[in-house]
């Protein structure tokens, strides 16, 4: 017995004990890490069949690709040229090939992002939200996955769903007071209760997102309610297009004492756009205004106001550009 304890208190045999202890981690690990590649590949490949078949990109193309020694940075930089020009399709595409070619985390992460951001922007909405999953699963605080998330399940509608986004950016000190405003005011427009109430609750955001504001006026017109009634009144260069179509054909001095009846605030842009109106009517001109809206951000132009872009996403951009025109003519003179 004592002759045990003097083997087993053995510098050499300690060392023995040691040394094979750490074999056994590293062959442990070894194979757990084999394993692990090898589900992360097989769950790769399960995710990338699943979205494959619906590519747009001949299979001849997708063949080669898949053949050729390209690595994944280099045909992620080739979808990003598909995806810049408005071709998603084939940018879907060849990330999904790039997807099956990435090795390390950093790269997985950052194709799944483009991949969801090619998604986003060709409509497909949901397996965007799949796609931006994936890129968190990979990253929990990735802030540009986590906005994108947020931007589908608002497109979606699944305001709940984008309000707990929002609250995981918040913690991360993300600016998004205005974003978390908008979304609980759309919750609350598109919600069944009644009127007094539905205003109330947008009342108290407009603090956080002026354009509440507006909102506020459309419920107010579409209900046939009368807008003197509003407790926060819109700055008119958020609202001039709405107002005057729906007051009609005015002149521009009376259409000018609408608005001061209405309590609400003059811009200088306004006016002039006003006052042009007034000129052009005193001439016996049959002059009204037409409206086109322009992002701030991305200088997109559309024909509809948005609070939210749709090429950029930025939110609250919309500049409306009022156009003194002929009611007969197209062609207008933009101010």
């Amino acid at each position: 017995m004592d002759f045990f304890f003097i083997e087993y208190r053995d510098p050499i045999f300690g060392l023995i004990v040691l040394f094979s202890v750490l074999l056994l981690v590293a062959i442990f690990s070894y194979f757990w890490g084999v394993f692990s590649l090898k589900d992360q590949k097989n769950s790769i490949d399960k995710f990338v069949n699943k979205f494959q078949s619906q590519s747009n990109l001949d299979q001849k193309y997708q063949d080669m690709l898949i053949r050729l020694d390209i690595d994944s940075g280099s045909l992620n930089a080739l979808a990003g040229i598909f995806a810049r020009s408005g071709e998603f399709n084939k940018a879907i595409a060849i990330y999904l090939i790039a997807l099956q070619k990435a090795i390390t985390k950093s790269q997985k992460e950052l194709i799944f992002l483009n991949l969801g951001k090619a998604y986003l922007k060709s409509g497909f909405m949901q397996r965007s939200i799949e796609v931006f999953l994936e890129a968190i699963k990979i990253s929990p605080k990735n802030i540009d996955a986590l906005s994108h998330l947020g931007l589908g399940f608002e497109k979606l509608r699944l305001h709940d769903k984008s309000l707990e986004v929002l609250d995981a950016l918040q913690e991360q000190g993300v600016a998004v007071a205005a974003q978390i405003a908008y979304t609980k005011a759309l919750e609350i427009k598109n919600a069944k209760m009644e009127f007094d109430k539905k205003i109330a609750k947008l009342d108290r955001l407009t603090g956080e997102f002026n354009l509440i504001n507006r909102m506020i006026l459309e419920l107010y017109i579409a209900n046939n309610k009368d807008i003197n009634e509003i407790k926060s009144k819109p700055n008119l260069d958020n609202c001039i297009d709405i107002l005057y179509l729906n007051d009609g054909v005015l002149d521009g001095d009376e259409y000018k004492e609408l608005y001061s009846a209405k309590g609400l605030n003059n811009a200088q842009i306004t006016d002039f756009n006003l006052n042009l109106l007034k000129v052009a009517r005193d001439n016996n001109l049959n002059a009204t205004l037409s409206f086109n809206y322009i992002c701030k951000e991305c200088k997109g132009s559309y024909p509809l106001f948005f609070y939210r872009c749709n090429h950029c996403a930025r939110l609250g951009s919309c500049a409306i550009i009022p156009n003194v025109i002929k009611e007969s003519d197209e062609n207008s003179i933009s101010f």
